[in-house]
């Protein structure tokens, strides 16, 4: 009964997907120890100028300073998908519509920390993203340049939160997985080396136990050992231990002993048997992201049907 009742709830606990998880907070924002991904949607818009090219610069007006042309109000649809490790956050964008040409987002990588008041990230050339809003619900603020960049940017967007993976259980299971590892290592030692009977039929109770649920059984709910029959030299004798399941019945669990070896457990009323290897821990299984995480403008325009960039007028501007 132990064994069904706990593998069936835990099982369920366990491998159910965890996607929706860190999005639970009423207000939107992450934990400050989240570990995973959030995909953005939504919009830019406001002006850029990029610096004229220099083969050029003759043959072209530039009426900005710092040899600066070619101002354009730009804006379009904008994907982006960040990655959190607690206070650090990397990503990318993904323009997906809109503007055309160098004016334009296009694409490009972020990498920066998150703020008591949402993100800073920036880009390779040190262009900033400042978010005021930076969580599960919306990602939103500006993009400003810094100084002397080819590209200055003064742009505003405005995404909100298309899909959460949460990740940090995997890295919490795996932890899990490790313990219990050194902790069957721990017992299976302490099975084989010296003390008292009752220590061993103990360490071979839990030892036992992980091969009926894969988290073993808290031993705090195992009541101390009772001798029954008389030990003595290559006769059998008997540890008697109750033990409370999860829904709050009582349980019983006997160990043969012979020359103070433990020979077999007995759960309840099943036969005598040895002690079974551990149950496998559960795998991670991943909710589908709906092409949401990838780098392409997926799933709002399928990558195959995206049609190739061309130049905005006969070229001579860029």
């Amino acid at each position: 009964m132990f064994r069904a009742t706990a593998l069936t709830a835990l099982a369920a606990a366990v491998l159910m997907p965890f996607a929706a998880l860190a999005a639970d907070r009423e207000d939107g924002s992450l934990a400050p120890d989240f570990e995973g991904q959030v995909a953005y949607f939504g919009n830019y818009t406001g002006k850029t100028s990029v610096t004229a090219d220099l083969r050029r610069r003759e043959q072209t007006p530039c009426p900005y300073p710092d040899q600066r042309c070619y101002q354009q109000v730009v804006g379009g649809g904008v994907k982006v998908v960040l990655s959190f490790d607690g206070e650090h956050v990397t990503g990318f964008y993904y323009s997906v519509g809109g503007f055309e040409g160098p004016n334009g987002l296009r694409e490009g990588t972020l990498i920066g920390r998150r703020t008591s008041v949402g993100c800073e990230l920036y880009e390779a050339d040190g262009t900033m993203w400042q978010a005021t809003t930076c969580g599960a619900k919306g990602f939103q603020g500006q993009i400003v340049s810094v100084r002397g960049i080819p590209k200055q940017s003064e742009v505003t967007f405005s995404t909100v939160g298309m899909f959460v993976r949460d990740t940090g259980w995997i890295t919490r299971l795996g932890e899990e997985e490790a313990r219990r590892d050194r902790r069957i290592n721990w017992l299976t030692q302490r099975l084989d080396g010296p003390g008292a009977p009752e220590s061993r039929f103990r360490a071979a109770i839990e030892l036992d136990s992980f091969s009926r649920n894969f988290r073993g059984i808290d031993m705090g709910r195992v009541s101390e050992p009772v001798r029954s029959g008389k030990p003595k030299k290559n006769r059998e004798w008997y540890l008697d231990s109750s033990y409370t399941r999860p829904d709050g019945s009582t349980g019983n669990v006997r160990g043969v002993v012979y020359n103070d070896r433990i020979r077999c457990i007995q759960w309840d009323d099943e036969g005598c048997g040895p002690i079974h290897p551990p149950a496998d821990f559960p795998k991670p299984r991943l909710d589908d992201d709906g092409g949401w995480l990838s780098r392409s403008p997926a799933p709002i325009v399928p990558s195959d049907t995206r049609p190739a960039p061309r130049p905005r007028g006969n070229g001579e501007r860029y």
